[in-house]
């Protein structure tokens, strides 16, 4: 074999272990953007913003407060969204109060 034949070998060589290594790495990226810690703490955060949504509509029910709990189930994200910002500025004028 000709110096120039084992060159081409050595480059197609290297060039399938280069394709390999990106493939892998890929593969791992994208597992990894499936079911890494992100996507685990977002899921978590969801699933406790949708168990107080329900919690507070169950409780607006029991209350007798019926159509008030329509009102929030028929809203976007069982109107968490108001709810959080009230929460966070009573929080805000309690500790200004302090």
């Amino acid at each position: 074999m000709s110096e120039t034949e084992m060159e081409n070998m050595h480059e197609n060589v290297s060039e399938v272990a280069r394709f390999r290594e990106q493939q892998a790495l890929q593969e791992q990226a994208a597992h990894l953007g499936l079911s890494g810690f992100a996507i685990t703490a977002r899921h978590a955060f969801i699933e406790a913003r949708a168990q107080r949504g329900a919690e507070r509509i169950l409780q607006l029910i029991a209350d007798g407060k019926e159509a008030e709990a329509l009102k929030l189930m028929n809203e976007s994200n069982w109107g968490l969204g108001a709810e959080e910002q009230r929460q966070s500025e009573q929080e805000t004028s309690k500790q200004e109060q302090h």
